[in-house]
C-alpha cells in the first residue's frame, strides 16, 4: 500500500519545509504542485519558491515537482491525483504548505486509514493558530478537512472536499453510485496543526488578497479584528465570525518537535537576554565580569542588570558611574539579601520580553559564551535551560572537555544558566527558602524537568569559573559554606521527596516498571 503527499503551492512557503519534514519519513513519495497563476488575486513572483523547491528535489528521490497552468485549486489537486493514479500510489495524503504533523500522530493516522479498506476517504481535526504569539483557536473548528482519499475513488470538487462516487481508470474517470464513503479520524489517534492564521500582518493582507473566499469576508475584518485583537476578543473568523470562538494561550511543549524548533529560532534569534549578575562586596570580580561581557559578548541584543546587596567596598560607586556598550540596569539592597533574593530581583527588573542568563559575579565568559548557549537553546527543540562547559574539577559534567556535543543533563550549575523566557513565564524564579546559595540551580533544573523541558550543556560554549570567592571575600569559611550547603540540601531533598511521595498516593509507581527501574525506585 502505497501512500503520496499531494502539496500544491503557489507562493506560500513559510512554513514549507517543516509541513515536509513533519511527513517525508512515513511516505512512498511528495508531489509538489506549482502553478504559473495564483487562484485569487494579483500575480507575484514565486522564482524563489520554485527554485527552494527544486534543491528540495535535488537531494530527494522522494520528492517530485510539476509546474503547470490551472486555472483554480480543484483542478491542480485533480491533476495531482490522476498523476499519482498512473504512478500507482494508493492513497494520496492532502497537505497544504502551512498544515503540520506530529510524526507520531500521523503514523497513528496512517495505521488508522490502513484498518478500513473499504473506506474512501478520511477526515481528520486540527488545531488552528492565531497570531505570530501561536495562540489557539478553542474550541477546535467544526470544518474537518479531508486528509487522506483512495486515489481511485476520490474527485475534488472544492479545494479541500471531494466525491468518492467515481472510479479512476486508466480510460478516464467513471461516474458511480452512492453515498459519500467516509470516516472522520477520532482526535484521541491524531490531528494537525494549521498555521493558517499563525501570520504576520504582511501575509495576512496578502492572505485576504488570494483567498478565495475574500468576497465572503466580513467587511473591514482586517482592521476591526486582525490589527486590533486582544486575548479577550471573541469571533475572530474572517467569514464565518463564531467559527474561531476565541483564541487561547499555547504552551511551546504542545507543539510537534520540528515546529518547536522553528518557533523557537522564529522568536529566540533576536530576541533580547537580561544578564542577571548579582555583587556583595565583590568590586574587583564585578569589574573582571563585565570586561569580559564587553570583550566575548558577539550578541548585540542584551542587557546587563547588577543587583548589589549592600556593598562596602565601592561597588556602589563604580556601577553609579559605569558606561558600558551595552544597557545596565542597577539594584541597590541597603543590605545583603542573599543571593538567590537578589536574583529574583534582576529576573523581576529585566525587560519583560527578554531571555534570562543568571551570571556569577565571579565567572568570567570565554569567547562567543552566549552565542553559543543560543544556538544550542534554539536547535534542540526541547531545551528550556543551558549552561556552558567550565574549567574547574568540581564542575564534572560541565568540566570543558567533557562532551563534545551538545548533551541533556540531570542539572547545570547556576554560575552561568540561560534561561527561555516561554520557561520562566510558566514556573517562575528561584524558590527563596534555599539560604543564601546552594540546589537553587539544582531545583530550578528540576522544575524545568518537570514543566516539559530539558536541560543542556552546550559543547561550545566556555565560561570560566572559580567557586565561593564572595564566601571569600565577605569572612565565610569553608566550614561555614558546607553547613549551609547542606541545610539547602536537606530543603531541596524534603521538597522533592515530599512531591514524590505524594504522587505515589494517587500514582502506583511500581506498577509502572520501566519507570520504577530507570529511576532506581526497584533495584535489582
Amino acid at each position: 500500500m502505497k501512500f503520496g503527499v499531494l502539496l500544491p503551492v503557489y507562493d506560500d512557503d513559510e512554513y514549507l519545509e517543516v509541513a515536509i519534514e513533519s511527513v517525508q519519513n512515513n511516505v512512498d513519495t511528495i508531489l509538489f504542485l506549482i502553478s504559473d497563476v495564483p487562484w485569487e488575486g494579483k500575480k507575484s513572483d514565486n522564482t524563489a519558491i520554485i527554485n527552494r523547491i527544486k534543491e528540495l528535489c535535488a537531494k530527494n528521490d522522494k520528492f517530485e515537482l510539476v509546474e503547470g497552468h490551472w486555472e483554480n485549486e480543484v483542478d491542480q489537486r485533480n491533476f495531482g491525483l490522476s498523476h499519482f493514479f498512473k504512478n500507482g500510489i494508493d492513497y494520496a495524503v492532502f497537505l497544504d504548505s502551512d498544515m503540520i504533523h506530529h510524526e507520531p500522530y500521523f503514523i497513528n493516522m496512517m495505521n488508522y486509514v490502513k484498518q478500513y479498506p473499504q473506506v474512501d476517504a478520511f477526515h481528520m481535526h486540527w488545531n488552528t493558530y492565531w497570531k505570530k504569539d501561536y495562540y489557539r483557536i478553542y474550541p477546535m473548528e467544526s470544518y474537518k478537512s479531508v486528509c487522506f482519499m483512495k486515489v481511485k475513488k476520490f474527485l475534488f470538487t472544492n479545494k479541500a472536499e471531494g466525491i468518492t462516487s467515481i472510479m479512476r481508470t486508466p480510460a478516464g474517470i467513471l461516474q458511480t453510485q452512492g453515498k459519500y464513503n467516509y470516516m472522520l479520524i477520532p482526535e484521541t489517534v491524531g490531528f494537525c496543526f494549521h498555521m493558517s492564521y499563525a501570520r504576520t500582518d504582511e501575509y495576512l493582507k496578502r492572505k485576504i488578497e488570494t483567498s478565495p473566499h475574500n468576497v465572503e469576508f466580513v467587511e473591514n475584518w482586517y482592521e476591526n479584528v486582525w490589527k486590533k485583537w486582544t486575548p479577550n476578543m471573541q469571533d475572530l473568523h474572517p467569514v464565518t465570525p463564531s467559527e474561531y470562538k476565541i483564541a487561547v494561550k499555547e504552551d511551546l511543549i504542545n507543539f510537534p518537535p520540528r515546529l518547536r524548533t522553528y518557533i523557537k529560532k522564529e522568536r529566540m534569534t533576536n530576541r533580547k537576554c537580561s544578564i542577571i549578575i548579582p555583587n556583595w562586596n565583590s568590586l574587583n570580580l564585578l569589574k573582571k565580569c563585565l570586561n569580559a561581557i564587553s570583550k566575548n559578548t558577539k550578541r548585540k541584543n542584551i542587557e546587563v542588570v547588577i543587583v548589589d546587596n549592600g556593598s562596602k567596598d565601592g561597588s556602589v560607586e563604580f556601577m553609579k558611574s559605569l558606561d558600558m556598550k551595552f544597557p545596565v540596569k542597577t539594584i541597590f539592597n541597603e543590605n545583603n539579601l542573599g543571593f538567590i533574593v537578589a536574583t529574583n530581583q534582576g529576573m523581576m527588573q529585566a525587560d519583560n520580553d527578554s531571555d534570562i542568563c543568571l551570571l556569577n559575579v565571579d565567572a568570567i565568559v570565554q569567547k562567543n559564551w552566549l552565542t553559543n548557549m543560543y544556538e544550542t537553546m534554539i536547535n534542540n527543540y526541547d531545551a528550556g535551560v543551558v549552561g556552558p562547559l567550565g574549567n574547574e574539577v568540581a564542575s564534572g559534567h560541565q568540566r570543558e572537555g567533557y562532551v563534545d556535543k551538545d548533551t541533556i543533563m540531570s542539572n547545570v550549575y547556576g554560575y552561568c544558566m540561560l534561561i527561555m523566557k516561554e520557561l520562566i513565564d510558566k514556573i517562575g524564579y528561584l524558590d527563596e527558602r534555599y539560604k543564601m546559595g546552594g540546589y537553587e540551580d539544582n531545583d530550578y533544573c528540576i522544575r524545568s524537568k518537570l514543566a516539559g523541558y530539558e536541560v543542556y550543556v552546550s559543547a561550545k560554549s566556555l565560561v570560566k569559573h572559580k567557586a565561593h570567592q564572595v564566601y571569600v571575600l565577605n569572612g565565610i569559611d569553608d566550614e561555614k559554606r558546607k553547613r549551609m550547603d547542606r541545610e539547602n540540601e536537606l530543603i531541596y531533598l524534603d521538597k522533592f521527596f515530599g512531591v514524590l511521595l505524594d504522587y505515589s498516593k494517587i500514582y502506583n509507581l511500581f506498577e509502572q516498571d520501566n519507570l520504577a527501574k530507570n529511576e532506581g525506585i526497584i533495584i535489582k
